[in-house]
């Protein structure tokens, strides 16, 4: 854990040096599509996914999958149909509730 930690304090650094140094070339008019330091940041990031990985194996943990979630909302259907049936099966027993207690009360009348 001291290392896991020790190592992502110095990619989070480095990663922001070069941030601040690719913002400075941004003002200065400078084209970096093929300038190193885009190659550095790929490098620091690939470091970083590693460091993750690592962590989340130590831990016990499912790695990450690698792939960036979709931009757009999605349904994950399974969990809609779990709430649907726990809602159901809820809205059945306070029915089923009603009824017992509607007779009750129309016997004491």
């Amino acid at each position: 854990a001291v290392v896991s930690t020790q190592s992502t304090g110095e990619l989070v650094t480095a990663y922001t040096v070069n941030s601040l140094y690719w913002s400075f070339l941004t003002t200065q008019g400078v084209t970096l599509d093929q300038h190193p330091l885009k190659k550095e940041m790929d490098r620091i990031q690939k470091y970083m996914r590693k460091v993750k990985l690592l962590e989340s194996e130590l831990k016990g943990v499912r790695p990450p999958t690698g792939h960036n979630p979709p931009t757009h909302q999605t349904i994950d259907k399974y969990a809609a149909a779990r709430f649907i049936k726990r809602g159901l099966k809820k809205e059945e027993s306070l029915t089923e509730k009603r009824r017992k207690v509607e007779p009750a009360s129309e016997e004491q009348r």
